[in-house]
């Protein structure tokens, strides 16, 4: 209708354009491309519900099952029932689409969904930009070089496809694998300046929530139940790593407090958060606290972890992140499931109080009672000492002088007398086990006390440039705590029992223990073996150093790479007290200016050597130019032999002898030495001479 309107006004419009046209994706290319989704499906079951999983997994071998017999894609109607079932199963599942978990299984679901309706080129590119997603996706679960490596490998297996479904041309996989891999080289350089110089934002972005906040439970209990500690001990997940500013302490030293329990229960203990108005009043009492020569300082980067205690070492003078407590444990304000990073300075020596009484009713208060048997063991006690100090100590010499003995599956015990059960009978247990009954002790022989959890020791990584701590949920530990001259100290009945745990670290004791010379006559020569390895198992112990201080590196500059870990890489390279912002702006914009400027220098066409027999060809060619032949630029030795043979038929000879010795020369093969060959074409050249047929 508006047609036929603007004709009357004499008005033509140009024609629409016509579809260009197009190809169809080879089956080879479309099976590479089911391969990838195969894998992304399958990868999809360590990270969400199984049953998405599942039914990802049958929508996907739907499509592959059509796409084997080359049948079309299903209609409308059952596109969209699948799509509501798809929807229905994310909001029954998840509760809703927040989460990081709920929006991958929506991808995975999409990508099976839009892989099975697709039917031409432009939807099979459509999957790919999703399969693009769903890799980058992976880094919120899993940042590891490992990881990094397959993420990589997978998206250059996506780029694949998409070069070979852009070609209507069939090539082999390996081509366009080569391209891809070529094109994403190329801006490799421009990525990494961009990640190092950028500038980071502080601060954390609130406005992504995610109900995956909380599925993390790595950490340590608020409660202690004898026996429950134990079983981490098998559990050798990292928790933490720590790098000191100095020389690293004697692991003897590394006890890593994170929770102090003052409540006891029948042979268990509690956490007893502080409100808020302890907190800051015990903040404005350390506020005028420093570092002072002999503090210990050091850096914390630790794992993925929703517990709200820090481990820091005793004791913590100076915390950057969490609020400090009467207690010295350590809260932080914001738990999320992530990595993060913080400093903390530390002294071994009991720290002057920082309050001005303790609760000692409540410190000395026990639900256990003493047995008549016990009761005698304590009057015994107190007959042994004649200081609170002096039975701390007595107390400490029974444990190391009885027969008890440290496990890995320490026995359970009497439920209503576990103490006295642990004390005269199984004389066996975990580190808990002591420390436990070593506190209950203590208050029945009114000394106000109580229990801390946390780590104890770690593994020393060491390399060619620097050194630090690997702590993992293996090295989880619990010891005691005295109220001795109006100061806490700490007594660690462990160290008397098993020595060998704290002084040389959990994976010292593991070994003893697979080894089963935990408490032999061998445990010397155990030890020996275990500190001092050779041949093989000193390559593998090296082998592994050598990864864990990679894995490091690799946290520490590039996962938790942030405004800090930027700020410390410009002072590095010799910016320190500089505009950080300009300073970074001028580092990223030099950089990719530079490369800009490479990329553009190659492309810039450059002169070609001339080989020998060119340059003898070419004064070949300069003969004919007076006679006004010259040879065009896209013209074959060949088709100017034949101009020139028609311009002078009489040198037709001549003419095509020094041709075909030019392209045996440079095209063929010959059996005659290179220089003979080169000779015999000059010697030709050099005689040749243009003679007009009359005077020929």
């Amino acid at each position: 209708m508006i047609g036929r309107l603007l004709r009357k006004f004499g008005i033509s419009l140009p024609p629409l354009p016509s579809t260009p046209p197009t190809h169809e994706a080879e089956r080879s290319t479309l099976l590479q491309l089911a391969a990838l989704i195969g894998c992304a499906v399958l990868l999809h079951f360590q990270i969400a519900d199984y049953r998405i999983g599942f039914f990802a997994l049958a929508i996907y071998l739907l499509k592959l099952g059509l796409l084997i017999r080359n049948r079309q894609a299903p209609n409308r109607i059952a596109m969209m029932l699948l799509t509501i079932v798809s929807l229905v199963l994310i909001i029954a599942l998840y509760g809703g689409w927040n989460g990081q978990r709920a929006g991958i299984s929506f991808l995975v679901l999409l990508v099976s969904l839009k892989f099975l309706e697709s039917r031409g080129l432009r939807d099979y590119f459509v999957v790919c930009l999703i399969l693009y997603f769903l890799a980058a996706s992976s880094f919120l679960f899993n940042s590891s070089i490992l990881n990094i490596v397959i993420v990589v490998s997978f998206t250059l297996m996506i780029t694949s496809v998409m070069f070979q479904m852009s070609d209507p041309t069939p090539r082999q996989w390996l081509e366009p694998l080569k391209a891809s891999t070529g094109l994403v080289a190329k801006a490799l350089p421009l990525a990494i300046i961009l990640f190092f110089f950028f500038p980071r934002i502080q601060g954390s972005f609130g406005f992504l929530p995610s109900q995956d906040q909380l599925n993390n439970d790595k950490g340590l209990a608020d409660s202690l139940v004898a026996g429950d500690m134990a079983q981490s001990a098998f559990n050798t997940a990292l928790a933490f790593r720590v790098t000191f500013d100095g020389k690293i302490p004697a692991n003897q030293n590394l006890y890593w407090r994170a929770k102090v329990m003052p409540t006891e229960s029948l042979f268990a203990w509690e956490v007893v958060e502080p409100d808020l108005r302890t907190l800051n009043q015990f903040r404005q009492n350390r506020s005028k606290a420093g570092e002072v020569p002999g503090d210990i300082s050091y850096a914390i980067l630790h794992e993925k972890s929703t517990d709200k205690y820090l481990p820091y070492l005793d004791y913590v003078k100076t915390a950057e992140r969490g609020l400090m407590t009467y207690d010295y444990s350590v809260l932080r304000k914001l738990v999320d499931n992530s990595r993060f990073k913080y400093r903390g300075t530390s002294s071994f020596e009991s720290l002057s109080p920082e309050q001005p009484a303790i609760d000692k009713e409540q410190l000395t208060a026990t639900v256990s009672r003493p047995s008549p048997k016990m009761q005698a063991l304590l009057a015994q006690f107190r007959e042994q000492a004649q200081s609170e100090r002096e039975l701390v100590d007595t107390v400490f010499r029974y444990f190391a002088n009885e027969p008890f003995s440290y496990s890995l599956i320490p026995p359970g015990l009497n439920e209503f007398d576990p103490i006295d059960d642990f004390i005269f009978n199984t004389r066996t247990g975990y580190c808990e086990h002591y420390a436990s009954a070593f506190t209950i002790i203590m208050r029945w022989l009114r000394i106000p006390s109580r229990v801390v959890a946390g780590y104890q020791g770690g593994k020393v990584i060491s390399s060619a440039n620097n050194a630090f701590l690997e702590v993992r949920y293996s090295d989880a530990h619990a010891w005691s705590e005295v109220w001795l001259d109006d100061r806490w100290y700490r007594v660690d009945p462990t160290a008397a029992i098993s020595p060998e745990r704290i002084e040389f670290g959990m994976d010292a004791l593991m070994e003893l223990w697979e080894s089963g010379e935990l408490g032999s006559n061998d445990i010397g020569r155990a030890l020996s073996n275990y500190l001092n390895p050779t041949g093989m198992s000193r390559l593998l112990s090296q082998m592994q150093d050598t990864w864990s201080n990679l894995s490091y590196q690799w946290n520490k500059w590039v996962v938790n790479y942030d405004f800090k870990a930027q700020q410390e890489l410009l002072s590095q390279l010799g910016f320190e007290n500089k505009n950080s912002i300009y300073t970074l702006v001028i580092l990223m914009f030099g950089g990719a200016g530079f490369l800009l400027i490479f990329y553009f220098w190659r492309l810039i066409p450059r002169a070609v050597k001339r080989s020998e027999a060119q340059t003898y060809y070419l004064k070949f060619v300069a003969k004919f130019n007076k006679h006004d032949i010259r040879k065009h630029t896209a013209e074959s030795p060949g088709e100017f032999a034949a101009r020139a043979q028609q311009a002078f038929p009489h040198l037709s000879k001549d003419i095509n002898a020094i041709t075909q010795q030019y392209q045996k020369i440079r095209y063929g093969r010959s059996s005659e030495e290179p220089d003979d060959q080169y000779d015999k074409l000059k010697n030709a050249i050099k005689a040749f001479k243009i003679i007009k047929a009359e005077q020929h």
